[in-house]
């Protein structure tokens, strides 16, 4: 498109310079036959061509046109004025010198319009890259908000959005909240850099194992919760209890040395164990802290009524 829109402003080019060339041609023609008071309709044309110059071809069409009225100014000069001494032809010269002038000036308005255009497109790009960049800024905010920096689970906030908006829609739900057995002896004793790898092991454990069937997050150090929407019996959070149990007791590796732990679990459901997200969380933790009181390593249900 780009190329053919080219290739019309050559093609018109051309065209306007000969019939700017032809009413030249023309005009020499009335001024021998001494029809020269016909010059003057001529002389509108070649002012009409000059303006299509500029406006097809900008400032090629422009340079084009100061060239062929100078020169058509300069001829009537030279050939008339000067060597023959007839100021008859004055009127052409006038017109051809206005016509510089007129071309200038729609010229010049159509570079401010271009400036102008060029202004509000860069205007435009920036307004448009401030706006990515506040996007992505939004964007990383809402990553520190809602998710740990060093696991890339989803953080206690957002799992008690997700709570609030299964409470809001009224759909049923268990949350298992879990807790590493000693694991404050692995900080002691080892360097904190262990902890941490340790803690990345078992959250990508842990977000391998929930895929997308269920809502996985880590609550704060070596706490982590899961959601499980739906009900379900005590048969059923007691078998997936036992699998975490396996995932996490699977030997990890960090720092040289090989660890095993255990976790403690609390489970709550909604809507039997609380109408809000912090009494729901309360409950889970409750339930955790029993399990911790009864030896850890095993599941604590928050009450006889939690699961259906």
């Amino acid at each position: 498109m780009k190329k053919e829109s080219k290739v019309l402003k050559i093609v018109l080019l051309i065209v306007f310079i000969n019939l700017f060339l032809a009413l030249f041609g023309v005009q020499r023609m009335l001024t021998m036959r001494g029809l020269s008071q016909f010059n003057g309709v001529v002389a509108q044309f070649e002012v009409l061509i000059s303006t299509a110059l500029v406006l097809t071809n900008r400032k090629v069409g422009y340079i084009t046109a100061i060239i062929l009225n100078a020169f058509n100014a300069l001829f009537i000069l030279v050939t008339q004025v000067v060597i023959k001494h007839a100021l008859g032809p004055m009127p052409a010269v006038i017109i051809a010198v206005v016509t510089i002038v007129i071309v200038s000036l729609i010229y010049g308005f159509m570079k401010r319009e271009e400036k102008s255009h060029a202004e509000l497109t860069d205007s435009y790009n920036q307004l448009i890259e401030n706006n990515r960049m506040m996007q992505e800024k939004d964007e990383a905010l809402t990553y520190l908000a809602y998710y740990d920096r060093h696991t890339g689970l989803p953080n206690r906030a957002f799992l008690m959005d997700k709570i609030a908006d299964y409470m809001e829609n009224s759909k049923p739900f268990v949350l298992i909240y879990m807790d590493a057995d000693n694991f404050k002896e692995i900080n002691n004793n080892f360097v904190r850099k262990v902890g941490d790898e340790l803690i990345k092991i078992y959250a990508d454990r842990l977000e391998k194992y929930c895929g997308d069937r269920l809502t996985c997050g880590i609550i704060e150090g070596d706490q982590f919760a899961i959601l499980m929407e739906g009900r379900y019996t005590q048969a059923d959070v007691l078998n997936m209890t036992a699998q975490l149990r396996n995932l996490f007791f699977e030997p990890a590796n960090a720092g040289g040395q090989q660890f095993q732990i255990t976790m403690s679990y609390g489970v709550c459901s909604y809507p039997n164990d609380g109408r809000t997200p912090d009494v729901l969380f309360n409950a889970a933790d409750t339930a955790l802290y029993n399990a911790k009181l009864a030896g850890k390593d095993r599941t604590i249900i928050f009450s006889e009524n939690t699961l259906a």
